[in-house]
């Protein structure tokens, strides 16, 4: 399943609802490297803060789960050239 043409990937929605990587890190009580990694290696790793995110005012849990999938396949993708 393409996820890329009509999902935001993860790094755009952290962009979307927090706007930087460091406002991310901050509410999620991580380091900025934490998030890091969640966008460009390990998009799952950001689901131990579901309950979190969703909390967010304007965010549906599917986003946040779509975004992970919209990343790791492009990971995937990337690895695979």
């Amino acid at each position: 399943m393409n996820y890329t043409l009509n999902t935001m990937n993860l790094r755009q929605f952290i962009k979307q609802h927090y706007k930087t990587v460091d406002k991310c890190a901050d509410d999620l009580g991580v380091t900025r490297r934490t998030v890091e990694n969640y966008c460009f290696r390990n998009p799952s790793g950001i689901l131990k803060h579901s309950g979190q995110i969703i909390q967010l005012d304007g965010v549906e849990p599917l986003q946040l789960f779509d975004a992970v999938a919209a990343s790791m396949e492009q990971i995937n993708e990337s690895r695979a050239k």
